[in-house]
């Protein structure tokens, strides 16, 4: 006889408590680590793998990534952000828009993850910005400012990560300051082929999953 599956004596879920699920206050600053969310689309340039999602209606493409705090109020709670990397908006150079604001921020990536001043320009801090591809990001422990974004379209507000932290910068949160749960150790990076770093830009703004923001269009 097949088994069946029987769904009539589960016990009811436990109660959840609302403040578990309220927002985090913006301008919170915390560290956590990162969890590359998986996409479905390989760009070479930024190593092999299928990390990224694109638009079907626009050039935009993302980085999908999730940080999840670690130690102190929010300890566990997680943020979900997505680090565009192409749209069809150019800057005066000729570089997406999209693209220059999202390689500024994996470098402050790497800079908040090492502890690197981002005028660093030694051969260590090169040698630590030097990636093999954007694979090398999941699992780096990085120090952000928590935003809210406000609800469109029937959605809720929900949590963004307004900024990376680094070095020099107010409220950042050292690597050896924070819980020494399951820090992981920086390991040197093997020599690949550098990107190119635009001149600074604001942090992106973060979408809701599949909404492409007006600039990356």
């Amino acid at each position: 006889m097949t088994a069946m599956l029987n769904l009539n004596n589960v016990p009811e879920a436990p109660s959840s408590n609302q403040n578990d699920y309220a927002l985090i206050p913006d301008g919170e600053v915390a560290r956590g680590f990162i969890k590359l969310s998986g996409g479905d689309i390989e760009l070479p340039e930024f190593g092999g793998g299928m990390y990224f999602k694109a638009s079907q209606t626009t050039a935009a493409k993302w980085l999908p990534v999730e940080i999840t705090i670690m130690g102190g109020q929010y300890d566990k709670r997680k943020v979900w952000h997505n680090i565009f990397v192409d749209g069809n908006k150019l800057n005066d150079h000729g570089i997406p828009i999209a693209k220059a604001i999202g390689l500024q921020m994996l470098k402050s990536i790497i800079d908040s993850a090492n502890n690197l001043d981002p005028k660093d320009q030694s051969p260590e801090a090169q040698q630590r910005r030097n990636l093999q591809g954007v694979h090398q990001l999941d699992g780096m422990n990085v120090c952000f400012k928590v935003g809210v974004e406000k609800g469109q379209n029937g959605y809720s507000d929900r949590n963004k990560i307004k900024s990376i932290l680094t070095l020099g910068q107010n409220g950042y949160i050292p690597v050896g300051n924070a819980p020494a749960s399951a820090i992981p150790a920086a390991a040197p990076q093997p020599t690949a082929q550098p990107m190119a770093q635009p001149a600074a830009q604001p942090a992106a703004p973060t979408a809701p999953d599949n909404v492409v923001p007006s600039w990356a269009q």
